[in-house]
This record gives C-alpha cells, structure tokens and sequence, in this order.
C-alpha cells in the first residue's frame, strides 16, 4: 500500500470526523434551540438509530453493487446537506426527523469508508483501522477544538453552515483524486434481501460475543459525544466554551490509544490491552466523574479538571475497542467486509439505541452524572470478554 493511498485514506476519515462530530461540542445550542428536557433531549439523539437501522439492512450488500466510490458521493452530499440543516430547526419533532436521515447517509458513508479499509487491510497485511479511527478521532480533535474557539463569537448556524460546506467540498475533491484506488464495484449480480425476521435473526446470531463487546466498548464513545458537553455545563456549571474541554480529553486521548495502538500490541497481546484498557477507562471514568459531580458544590476550578480528567480516562479506555472488534470480527467471519461492518454495526446501533434511551430517562429522573455510570460499567465488563482478541503479540519483521 502506497504512502500516498494510506494518507488519502486518513484524510477521508479525518474529514468524516471533522463534519460528523461538528454538532456534538455544541449540544448544548442545540438542546436549547428545541426548548426540551434532558429525557426527551436524549430521546430525540437516540431515534437517529432507526436511519442506521435501515442503512445497515442494506448498504453493505449495496456497496458491494456499486462500489465504494459512489456510496461516498451520495453519503457524502446528503449527510452535510441535512446536518448543515440542524441548526435552523426549533421543532423537535422535525430534528428527530433529520436525525433520523443524518443517522441513514452516515451509516452508509461509514460502511463504505470501512469496506475500503478492510479490504486494503487484508490485501496489504497491514492493521490499517485503529490508525485509520485516530485519523477519524483527529478530524473530531479540530472540530472540538474550532468549537472551543468560536461557540463564544459566533452564532451556532454560521458555524455549522460554514463548516458542513467547506467539509463537502473537501470530500468531494478527496474522493475525485482518489478513484484509482478506491473500490468500484461488483459485476456480479447481488440480489437485495428483502427484509424480514428471518434475515434480520441472522443479523443478530451474528457473532454473539463480538457483537456485545463491540456495544460495549463504544457505548462510552457515543453517550459522550451526546452528554460530556452537557454535563459539565448542566452539572458541573461551567460556561459553554469552557464545557467543550471534556469532549476534547475524550477525543485527545482516543488519539493517543488509537495511534499507538499497534505499537502497543508488539508489546503485549491484544487480550491483555482489552483487558486493561476496559478495567483503567471504565474505572477511571466512574471514579472522576463522581469527584468531579462531588467537587462542583466545593468549588468550580476544582470540579472541571476533574470531571475533563474522568473523560480522559474514559477515551483511553474506548479508544482502540471498535477498530479492534471490528477486525476480529472481519477476522473471524467468512463475509465480505461490507457485509462484516453492516452487521456489526446493525446489532450494534440497536443496542446502543436501548442503551441511549435508558441513560437519557435516567439523566430526567437523577442526573446526567448518575446516568453516565451506565457506560462506564458496560466500559468494565468488556475485561469478559478479552479472550476475543490474540493471545499473541504483533511480531513484525525488523528491515
């Protein structure tokens, strides 16, 4: 694999990140935008999964019909034209709407762009994705750190308008200077299932094991991009601006984890770094964010780096656990990688779903706090299932 596809590659994911994760450090512009409750605020995040749902049904067998290439042109132009829409909506109902289609158009951009990667993983020999999913999480780093700067000097529509535009753009131009190395298509015929019980009971039989340490592993991941931002607003009573920090440990230490990652298992085995990556993240992340809930009432500077400390903790913990997953799970299964990402992602974004429902009817009842304990547990029973990854240790070949 050449240097120039590899950086193409990263560049895709990252600008994925950049345009994806644009809305997340400003939730709470948009929580107040809809005029709603904590409860019903995480009701309308979470509908996005029946969009997901419908992609993943079918995206997988359909990229494999017409390519890599073409899937990322349309998940591309739809999913920043209706993100860039988000900020413009007041009625809840009508986001839960658009949520819904952002959640389709994002599935299927990331079905394409995974199909891509494991494809060259495979041909290539490299291990490709978690390098790939730091790439993503740098793309959310800037986007964080943009927020950061500009949630206090501009209004939230001509940031996101702004940003989904120039994101496009890039994509778009990305994808046009990378068509001789992006996948086409198939010429063979691939019939489109039709959905019904029995598929999508296959869907689920999956492989069991990996599909409830993937849910998991990343449930941290996507309950802090709905509520890291909101809770150090809400609960720890730190300005809009400065709320943003806990997203951006998150997303900084997901970097390093990720980045590091395959250094790391030339070291020890992949079930060692499970294992205690799950045991340091969940822990970590349970034990400061109670601090810094504890520390808010005491004192303000002492609340937030605690509570930014907590999220820190929680992306090293998640930060290596859906790329690895999802390739032991393209490891052990006799699919297509299209078809291995689809499933996975499809039990996955059902799970996560139920998950996202309990923790927002949770933060309405309790509080934010107590709700995202949710996660971190589920971050600590992943240490079960270590015996999915190598025994062990990456050995490669000294040049």
């Amino acid at each position: 694999m050449s240097k120039s596809e590899r950086i193409r590659l990263q560049l895709l994911f990252g600008l994925f990140g950049i345009g994806l994760m644009a809305l997340a450090p400003r939730s709470p512009d948009l929580k107040h935008n809809l005029h709603v409750s904590n409860g019903l605020y995480g009701l309308l995040v979470s509908l996005g999964a029946l969009g997901s749902v419908v992609a993943l049904l079918y995206i997988g067998r359909l990229v494999q019909r017409v390519g890599v290439r073409r899937t990322l042109y349309i998940s591309t132009t739809f999913l920043y034209i209706l993100m860039g829409s988000v900020p413009h909506i007041h009625n809840p109902w009508i986001y839960a709407g658009t949520n819904v289609f952002i959640a389709l158009a994002f599935s299927s951009h990331n079905i394409a762009l995974h199909t891509q990667t494991l494809q060259r993983q495979d041909e290539s020999g490299e291990m490709l994705l978690p390098r790939m999913h730091g790439s993503w999480s740098i793309g959310a780093l800037i986007t964080v750190i943009a927020a950061l700067g500009l949630t206090s000097r501009i209004s939230f529509a001509v940031h996101i308008d702004i940003l989904m535009a120039l994101i496009w753009v890039l994509t778009i131009g990305l994808i046009r200077s990378s068509h001789s190395t992006i996948t086409v298509g198939s010429n063979d015929p691939i019939s489109m299932e039709r959905v019904n019980l029995h598929r999508i009971k296959q869907i689920f039989t999956f492989d069991k094991s990996i599909i409830v340490a993937y849910a998991l592993g990343g449930f941290i991941e996507f309950a802090s991009g709905d509520w890291s931002t909101l809770v150090t607003n809400q609960e720890i009573h730190a300005s809009k601006s400065t709320s943003v920090l806990s997203y951006l440990a998150l997303i900084f230490a997901m970097i390093v984890g990720r980045m590091y990652f395959v250094r790391l298992i030339g070291y020890r085995s992949e079930r060692f770094w499970i294992r205690l990556a799950s045991l340091v993240g969940g822990g970590g992340f349970i034990l400061f964010s109670q601090l810094g809930w504890f520390f808010a009432g005491k004192g303000y500077f002492l609340a937030v780096p605690v509570e930014v400390l907590s999220f820190f903790m929680a992306g090293l913990g998640t930060s290596f656990m859906a790329p690895l997953f999802t390739t032991i799970a393209n490891r052990r299964s006799p699919l297509k990688p299209s078809e291995v990402v689809a499933q996975l992602n499809l039990s996955n974004t059902v799970a996560i779903f139920g998950a996202k429902l309990i923790v927002s009817w949770i933060a309405q009842v309790t509080s934010i706090t107590i709700a995202l304990l949710v996660p971190g547990i589920a971050l600590l029973f992943v240490s079960r299932f270590a015996y999915l990854g190598n025994p062990n240790r990456l050995v490669t070949p000294k040049s």
